[in-house]
């Protein structure tokens, strides 16, 4: 039988919209606050950050570990019209991981000069 690779899990998260931002909620339970990091790579958000790892006692034997056993990637598409060098994020008191991702505001009608040469 062969083994299956394991695959990174995945934080559940909401989005809400705007017409002038995109908000993302996400819960992290027992993060390392430290180690949250936001990027932003082809028009993705990408979100890493590992788990705190409770003490357990010595004479104890791992028989599954899922919890802490890998730092998490997140990967969250984006629109192309945001302002990525303006997404601001926080870690809330109750451990929600809040982004703040302000839209470009692309109007509706453009009125535009056309020039003469004289």
């Amino acid at each position: 039988m062969q083994k299956k690779e394991q695959l990174k899990p995945q934080i559940p998260y909401d989005i809400y919209e705007s017409p002038q931002e995109i908000v993302i909620l996400m819960p992290l339970w027992w993060v390392e606050k430290d180690s949250i990091k936001l990027n932003i790579r082809d028009y993705r958000l990408v979100i890493t950050w590992k788990r705190v790892k409770n003490q357990v006692k010595d004479n104890l034997i791992a028989i599954k570990e899922e919890c802490y056993r890998w730092e998490i990637d997140q990967i969250i598409d984006l629109p192309p019209q945001v302002y990525f060098d303006k997404i601001h994020s926080k870690l809330t008191s109750n451990n929600t991981l809040e982004i703040i991702v302000p839209k470009a505001l692309v109007p509706e009608k453009i009125k535009l000069e056309v020039e003469y040469d004289k």
